[in-house]
């Protein structure tokens, strides 16, 4: 049970990812139509690296060292737009969330 728990966690926070990333688009300092095209867009492109690379059924299936990497590389990317919308904490709380729960699944036979 505690490992659907942290499966269903993880999965929520890549969710969070696209959002932030739409929110990070939305407050680009740029006119307004670009804004909304950076909403879109940043999540939709963040969602097909998601689904080649870093999903369970990713269509490029990379070593557990390299997925490992790329899905780290997903949540400081997370985290650091985060802080670049002026959430530094909520950024740092995001990638040791993950961190922390990846390791206790890791851990969890």
């Amino acid at each position: 049970m505690l490992r659907g728990l942290g499966l269903l966690l993880i999965f929520l926070l890549e969710l969070a990812v696209l959002a932030i990333g739409a929110r990070w688009g939305w407050m680009l300092d740029t006119p307004t139509a670009v804004r909304l095209l950076a909403a879109i867009a940043v999540p939709l492109l963040l969602a097909g690296l998601w689904g080649a690379l870093g999903s369970p059924r990713a269509r490029v299936p990379l070593r557990p060292p390299a997925k490992r990497a790329f899905q780290a590389g997903w949540f400081v990317l997370g985290g650091a737009m985060l802080a670049l919308l002026g959430h530094l904490r909520l950024g740092l709380a995001l990638v040791v969330v993950w961190v922390t729960v990846t390791i206790l699944l890791r851990r969890d036979p």
